[in-house]
């Protein structure tokens, strides 16, 4: 009997250790003849069972793959294809739009109430190449010759050494590396007797990584040395290094959702006076500064760089009154009570909503204010003169909130290349098509003028042929006017359109703006290929954002 009992003892310890290291909501699949296919069974109040597969269909089966790292799915199935399946039945009724992340992000029921028999479970055949993983890429630059590994031995040895080069940190020398004058005068003419390497501690240890390149011609870059070995080689004039810096900029700058590697290639731009590599850095910030002002290096932001995204138009962000909020948390962090008036004045306080600025307190937000108001309640005719004496002030930003915008969904998008409709509010339509209803100005006097657009994604030539439109290259997004309503005789021609389309990767980072014609029509573009888009998308998983930006036409 007590043999008995230890036996029962261990087996449930032995069950209890198998489930500890679950994650509630773990996906699996069983019975299939690999890792691709197989029946769902998710992982529950601490033990698997399966899912009933009442109105389950091929948006849920694009879910249970993703979270299982595969692309999609390319079959939802109903049939017991997998074996009846054990256990309790944990979910029943799943209902997903196909965006979900995890199988528990979809409506569902509890299954343990369900009366789904053994042969009713759920399952799935995903496509089998899985998404690729790698979170932190490297950059190789590879100046190598036949020598390279002899010589990069001769370096690791440090024999024969006649140079000690200094590696100097706040004028104090932290360490000393060891070279070879010979193999150092082949990159450079400089004296390298008397040469030291001049850097921050976070950069010191890098200092032989970039010693050491003298020597075998190869670098290895990653996010975190990228910007330390730079900078060495701009001391040394090392430019062969150096000229790799917009590839590697690049590469980098849509790597850190942190912001810290952005801000500090910033910094190297201005280090360097290089203005276009600043332009690559800020461009990329100003598109993603929802997100910037979001991160742990916002506050850390230098007083240069603030301002000049506050002097820029495309902001991505969802409404002026974030911009306001993150300049009032920079200002806090560098002990400022106030916002710097060089920076207040930046700010668009007329495109703040009234209610929002209702609510700021504080004097130096008095006159702003003042010309919030206005904007919101003045006639075009009275605000006339001060629209052309300061026009950008009064222009909105790429503003991504409602109802200025509408997004299709990257996850969509692949549902429609691959199945041939697009699912919309649970309405299953036959093509990429969101309609959009924006005031026909940002200005609360236009609250009830309602312009209707229609926007879509053109995915193949076919669908192009079909509706009578020419697309050069794919995919392609178009957006117009399909409903003026209540716009008065005296507002006509009164207002102009500079519309944009936000390119994101995988719904999480800018990586192109395009700006479409401004007409009464169907107006297109085209998105760019992979190599010709700004900064780089490894996965090739784009959503597109079409924002609506009106303006006043004040010639």
């Amino acid at each position: 009997m007590k043999e008995n009992i230890l036996l029962l003892f261990c087996f449930l310890s032995l069950s209890v250790s198998l489930s500890a290291g679950q994650v509630e909501g773990s996906i699996r699949l069983v019975g299939g003849q690999d890792n691709a296919d197989g029946r769902v069974e998710i992982f529950l109040k601490g033990i698997w069972g399966t899912v009933c597969n009442s109105y389950w269909d091929i948006n849920d089966a694009h879910v249970v793959c993703r979270q299982l790292h595969f692309p999609g799915a390319i079959e939802a199935l109903t049939t017991p294809q997998f074996g009846s399946g054990e256990g309790t039945v944990l979910l029943n009724n799943v209902l997903c739009d196909g965006s979900e992340t995890s199988l528990l992000q979809c409506k569902s029921v509890d299954g343990s109430f369900s009366h789904c028999g053994p042969s009713r479970h759920a399952g799935v055949r995903c496509q089998k190449e899985q998404m690729n993983s790698n979170l932190s890429p490297e950059y190789d630059l590879d100046h190598s010759t036949s020598l390279s590994h002899q010589l990069g031995q001769l370096f690791d040895s440090r024999r024969d050494c006649d140079v000690n080069i200094p590696v100097l940190v706040h004028n104090n020398t932290s360490e000393t590396i060891c070279a070879h004058s010979l193999i150092l005068s082949l990159n450079s003419q400089q004296d390298f007797r008397h040469l030291s390497i001049d850097t921050t501690s976070n950069c010191s240890e890098h200092a032989k990584t970039f010693i050491r390149y003298f020597y075998t011609r190869k670098i290895k870059f990653t996010r975190s040395t990228a910007t330390c070995i730079l900078r060495m080689a701009q001391d040394w004039g090392l430019t062969e290094v150096q000229n790799e810096v917009a590839n590697l900029s690049r590469l980098f700058l849509t790597e850190d959702p942190t912001f810290q590697s952005q801000n500090s290639f910033y910094e190297y731009a201005v280090h360097i006076g290089d203005e276009a590599l600043q332009e690559v850095c800020i461009c990329y910030l100003a598109w993603n500064c929802e997100a910037l002002i979001q991160s742990p290096a916002w506050t850390n932001l230098s007083f240069a760089l603030v301002k000049a995204l506050l002097s820029r138009s495309d902001l991505v962000v969802p409404n002026e009154n974030v911009i306001l909020n993150g300049v009032e948390r920079w200002a806090a962090a560098k002990g400022n009570p106030t916002i710097p008036e060089a920076l207040l004045k930046l700010i668009r306080f007329p495109l703040i909503q009234a209610e929002d600025l209702y609510k700021l307190n504080g004097s130096q937000y008095d006159a702003m204010k003042k010309k919030g108001y206005y904007f919101n309640t003045l006639s075009l005719k009275t605000l006339l003169p001060e629209l052309k004496k300061d026009k950008e002030f009064y222009t909105p930003r790429i503003y991504t909130d409602n109802p200025w915008s509408t997004t299709f969904n990257h996850h969509k998008v692949n549902i429609y290349k691959d199945f041939g409709f697009f699912n919309r509010h649970g309405e299953s339509l036959n093509s990429l098509t969101i309609k959009i209803r924006s005031p026909i100005h940002n200005s609360h006097l236009f609250t009830s003028n309602i312009m209707l657009w229609k926007t879509r994604v053109y995915i193949s030539h076919a669908e192009c042929s079909r509706d009578g439109v020419t697309c050069p290259t794919l995919p392609a997004v178009s957006v117009k006017i399909e409903e003026n309503r209540n716009v008065p005789q005296r507002l006509q021609g009164k207002f102009q359109y500079s519309n944009k389309l936000i390119v994101l990767c995988e719904g999480t980072y800018v990586i192109h703006v395009l700006e479409f014609a401004n007409g009464d029509g169907e107006n297109f573009v085209s998105v760019p290929r992979s190599a010709d888009q700004v900064y780089p998308c490894r996965s090739d998983q784009f959503s597109y954002q079409v924002v609506i930006r009106p303006y006043y036409v004040t010639d």
